[in-house]
């Protein structure tokens, strides 16, 4: 299917770029090792390090998702500018395998990297990535040069007290395919065996054209999936656009960061486990035109964050920056001498993404390159208000299926989305397109967590479905069958507030059901106590009482009719005077 697939890219040339030949770990893995060895100091030159002002810093946050970055060799001394409290996770790039004996070509200074003492001196888990992009076949048949590397490793992690190892497989031939996943598996039994408490994580391609990253057999070895969600566009691409498209810019080419999570996930690849590699690096490329999309007019080059945020005042100032709507990626597009157009994430994209994470219930994020932000804490920033405690999720958002807001979503899908609000909150979801290939792909709501959570309904065809109301945890599962798609879905998502003007005493039990409910609720309880001023009170979600009835001491039972209220979430309060015993909050249905 995509070798199919690949053919049809390359007539479609004029529409669509060709798939990747070198990925952004290959392409500056060359560029730096065509440099020879430098020092610190000389890559401090080439990057135009400067050491922030850290006296500013005040925040103390605690990650509640992986922050897992790449830290090359030649950061210098970026790590002086990270932010140590926003990275759970450093991995060293990189060990670089001799494939005729399993030896490192080089460790680029793995035993006294001051990055590597930064990290672990702030609790950071530290990863050794070891690196193989060509040479497949000479290392996976050499029993011994496998051997060689899988000791060398697991002696150097030891060595540094680091944490895990990272594989960064590239430019496999699918003829070596199930080699490398022999290899994987063998390396694992003895890396878990000599390091039980190591972590092994996996460089996984964002679209595995060869099909040999069956993630069934890599589930059984690994701990971390970091999927590269980037290099959809390419410095060879016939086409310029994002490097990481939240959505498809264009029907020629259908491939995406939101399908990316949703195909592993489809394929089984756990969701604690699945981390998205998101790019700190802009792409650009000469192009026929200043709108995208546009063809190239030859290769397009990567920079790094910080050096188009550097450049401001050049070409990349306000007025040159646009949004491509399909994909929501943004860019700058200038002439000079020609047109160019230059693709990097901003605040919102960022921002996006990050949402998508925390949605589709990702373990976190990765990031190639840390440090490639160089004096700006703009995009640690984003990470502290997307994946540290007590940050609110949801306000108000818009969903869509993996097709974005203009593409059909794809076939042979099965994934879920909660949307989170606060504890005392609630979550309204309104559709407003609904177009699924009737009876065969469908989608379910539930109020609370998929699996787990109570069914709110589900829906097929092209009617547009009710309003629903939850608790403060709504999840969507969508599924589609072999074959057909349609326009799919977009709806329009918010968490609001429940709030009652009274205080919990907890000394009572309570019980609340159906829920959902349409047309009577069943209240149980328990009083401690014969005071006569307990009673049973319904709020609405703006807090206005809709029933109330006495209640008596003692263990009781009663009824609340709702067939006529509209629906939506409701409080079921067991009270005392004006202080709330005991609550709950019910769904009422049409």
């Amino acid at each position: 299917m995509y070798k199919q697939l690949i053919i049809l890219l390359i007539l479609l040339s004029m529409q669509a770029p060709a798939f990747p030949q070198a990925s952004i770990h290959i392409e500056q893995s060359k560029q730096y090792h065509e440099l020879g060895n430098k020092s610190i100091d000389e890559y401090d030159v080439l990057s135009g390090f400067e050491l922030m002002d850290r006296e500013a810093e005040t925040r103390v946050a605690v990650l509640n998702k992986i922050v897992f970055g790449y830290h090359p060799y030649w950061g210098g001394s970026n790590y002086l500018n990270y932010q140590w409290d926003l990275l759970s996770d450093l991995c060293y790039f990189s060990y670089e395998v001799d494939p005729a004996t399993g030896d490192p070509a080089s460790i680029h200074d793995w035993h006294t990297s001051p990055a590597i003492d930064s990290a672990l001196a702030n609790d950071v888990r530290v990863h050794l990535c070891v690196t193989l992009f060509s040479g497949h076949a000479t290392f996976f048949n050499n029993p011994a040069a496998r051997e060689t590397l899988t000791n060398n490793l697991i002696e150097l992690v030891v060595q540094r007290g680091a944490h895990g190892v990272s594989l960064d497989f590239e430019a496999m031939p699918s003829s070596q395919g199930s080699h490398m996943l022999d290899y994987i598996a063998e390396f694992s039994n003895v890396f878990h065996d000599s390091i039980p408490e190591g972590i092994l994580s996996i460089a996984m391609p964002a679209v595995d054209w060869s099909g040999i990253f069956d993630v069934f057999i890599l589930d059984q070895h690994i701990d971390l999936f970091m999927i590269m969600g980037y290099d959809y566009y390419w410095n060879g691409s016939s086409q310029a656009g994002p490097v990481d498209p939240h959505y498809s810019m264009t029907s020629g080419y259908n491939y995406n960061v939101s399908r990316t999570v949703s195909w592993y996930q489809s394929e089984g690849m756990p969701l604690e486990k699945m981390l998205i590699g998101l790019p700190y690096y802009a792409r650009e490329w000469p192009t026929a035109s200043g709108t995208a999309p546009s063809s190239t007019t030859g290769n397009g080059d990567a920079y790094t964050w910080s050096y188009i945020r550097n450049n401001a005042s050049g070409h990349y100032i306000p007025g040159n920056k646009h949004t491509e709507p399909n994909s929501f990626g943004p860019y700058y597009a200038y002439n000079n001498n020609g047109w160019y157009q230059c693709f990097v994430n901003d605040d919102h994209s960022f921002a996006r993404k990050y949402k998508m994470v925390n949605y589709r219930g990702l373990a976190g994020i990765g990031i190639w390159a840390l440090g490639y932000d160089n004096g700006y804490t703009d995009l640690w920033d984003i990470i502290a208000e997307s994946f540290t405690q007590d940050v609110q999720i949801t306000l108000q958002d818009t969903l869509y299926d993996s097709g974005g807001p203009v593409w059909n979503y794809y076939n042979n899908e099965d994934y879920s989305i909660s949307i989170h609000g606060e504890n005392n909150e609630s979550i309204r979801l309104e559709f407003t397109s609904f177009d699924l290939e009737i009876g065969y792909d469908s989608l379910w709501v539930y109020d609370g967590y998929y699996p787990g959570g109570e069914l709110l309904g589900g829906f097929t065809g092209s009617s547009l479905p009710p309003v629903l109301y939850s608790s403060d945890v709504m999840s969507i599962r969508f599924e589609s069958d072999h074959n057909t798609t349609a326009g799919g879905w977009t709806a329009l998502v918010e968490s609001f507030l429940i709030s009652v003007d009274e205080k919990p005493v907890l000394n009572a039990h309570m019980k609340v059901f159906p829920n959902p409910a349409n047309k009577i609720v069943n209240v149980e309880f328990r009083l401690f106590g014969k005071e006569s001023e307990y009673a049973v009170r319904m709020y609405d979600m703006h807090g206005k009482v809709m029933a109330e009835i006495p209640a008596p001491g003692g263990q009781s039972k009663m009824q609340l009719d709702v067939s006529g209220f509209p629906p939506g979430i409701y409080l079921v309060v067991l009270s005392r005077g004006q202080s709330i015993l005991t609550q709950q909050k019910v769904v009422v249905l049409p």
